[in-house]
């Protein structure tokens, strides 16, 4: 048997969490599981670091949240952090590109690798009863079986598909079925029924068993990733563009006859609602959920999140409070899948509280907007000690940065210059530049943009030491 690897997928843009949840800033980053504690993405490496070494590990995200997935797991497995291995998707096409695309890169390195691919925005409470179920897994993935953990029901879910076990065996069972999304009539039932597991979305096999059934299953997509250079990922993006979006359920899982199933009782919470996170939260007496500076009088069965400033709750009861910098989400216990619909409306009229928060961490450091209107916007940008911006250009609009904390490195066209509290720099359109802290302190500029068209798409950059270039790792 090969070593065991970890594919860890972080590419959701999930807004189902919103006002904390940002398509730039999705669940997975958020520290959810505990207050002021890990992301969920932290938590799962802290989840299998014990098992799979930081060089057995590969994350696939996308393009966009690859700097800051980098940033997050520098912070908490430094100095091997290096180790692990970050692969960009130029662009979303569901679970199965994704998988195989980290399951070929795996294979290179070890033919008889067992892969776990674990979704980095799931939370495991029990992680003595996932490395149990993990070793059973393990077992059966190394004899040629495609393993699956599924959950055992505790509710008539409409919101999770499902998988019907069958025969027993070697410790799992035989996959009868997979059920999509069902009813709440069918849901009822196959709890009743009690042969049906709630799909986890986890899996366990040998690269070179999902590999071949792929080839069975999705030859188009499995040519197009076959022309990718594994070592550069040169022809990544081209072969993105062919490649149709489909889950590894729909497009290998429910077609092969290697599927089984192990069954995991272990605190497991896709977290996909605000509904989920205060069933699996700890509680107060008065069956409050509380996180953040929250003062609640009278008010119980609630979930109360409270963000920077202080949040005061009065005579309430079973309601969902999340208090952003920006927004302000209240709705009933039980309704907070209809945070899509006030998703959906945002995106509709254009606006951007559903995109990110007004500070933007970057790999660098963070910027906030302070103003915009109509061909300018404000920013306050801060880069973090040693650290530098990529050098770039904007094409559409110019730029006027004044120092106001620090000490600044600025390179305008071919001059570089230092600059004081009080100094400022004017950047033409189309003209190369970039900003590095050239202090011991934070830097902090005031940048004032002008232009037809205000954009963070606007950007060509011609170095970077984040590889926000060409490399899509």
């Amino acid at each position: 048997m090969g070593d065991l690897f970890a594919l860890i997928l972080a590419g959701g843009s999930g807004t189902r969490l919103w006002p904390l949840s940002r398509r730039y800033s999705p669940k997975q980053l958020l520290s959810l599981a505990d207050e002021g504690g890990l992301s969920l993405l932290q938590d799962t490496v802290r989840r299998l670091e014990s098992r799979v070494a930081s060089d057995r590990m590969v994350i696939v995200t996308s393009h966009g949240l690859r700097p800051e997935i980098k940033r997050q797991i520098s912070d908490y497995l430094a100095p091997a952090a290096d180790n692990c291995l970050i692969v960009g998707e130029p662009s979303g096409r569901n679970t199965a590109p994704a998988i195989l695309l980290g399951a070929m890169l795996i294979q290179r390195r070890d033919s008889d690798a067992v892969v776990i691919v674990a979704p980095a925005d799931h939370i495991i409470q029990d992680p003595g009863a996932f490395g149990r179920a993990l070793d059973t897994a393990e077992k059966a993935a190394a004899a040629g079986s495609i393993v699956t953990f599924g959950i055992p029901p505790l509710r008539p879910e409409t919101g999770y598909g499902y998988i019907q076990a069958g025969e027993k065996m070697n410790g799992c069972f035989v996959v009868e079925k997979f059920e999509e999304k069902p009813t709440l009539e069918r849901a009822e039932n196959f709890l009743e029924k009690g042969d049906y597991l709630w799909n986890s979305g986890m899996f366990c096999f040998t690269a070179s068993t999902i590999i071949d059934e792929a080839r069975r299953y999705l030859p188009e997509m499995m040519t197009a990733l076959e022309m990718v250079e594994l070592e550069s990922l040169s022809g990544l993006e081209r072969a993105y563009d062919e490649l149709e979006a489909i889950s590894i359920d729909h497009g290998v899982m429910e077609k092969t006859r290697k599927a089984v199933v192990v069954p995991l009782s272990a605190g497991w919470s896709d977290v996909g609602s605000w509904d989920s996170l205060y069933e699996i939260g700890s509680r107060d007496a008065d069956g409050n959920l509380i996180r953040g500076d929250v003062m609640a009088f009278d008010t119980s069965g609630s979930l109360l999140v409270g963000s920077g400033k202080m949040l005061a709750v009065t005579g309430m009861k079973d309601v969902i409070v999340v208090d952003a910098e920006d927004a302000l989400l209240i709705c009933p216990r039980g309704e907070s899948q209809d945070v899509r619909k006030i998703v959906g409306r945002l995106d509709e009229e254009g606006r951007t509280e559903h995109l990110m928060h007004p500070t933007v961490q970057k790999p660098w450091g963070s910027y906030r907007v302070l103003e915009e209107g109509s061909g300018y916007l404000v920013k306050r940008i801060t880069v973090d000690p040693g650290q530098k911006l990529s050098l770039q250009m904007h094409r559409h609009r110019s730029e006027h940065w004044v120092v106001v904390a620090g000490r600044a490195l600025v390179t305008v066209g071919e001059e570089t210059t230092v600059q004081e509290v009080n100094e400022k720099t004017f950047i033409p359109t189309q003209t190369r530049h970039r900003l590095e802290n050239a202090g011991p302190e934070s830097l902090n500029i005031i940048e004032v943009q002008l232009g037809d068209v205000i954009s963070e798409d606007d950007i060509v950059r011609f170095e970077d030491i984040y590889g926000r270039i060409h490399d899509r790792r």
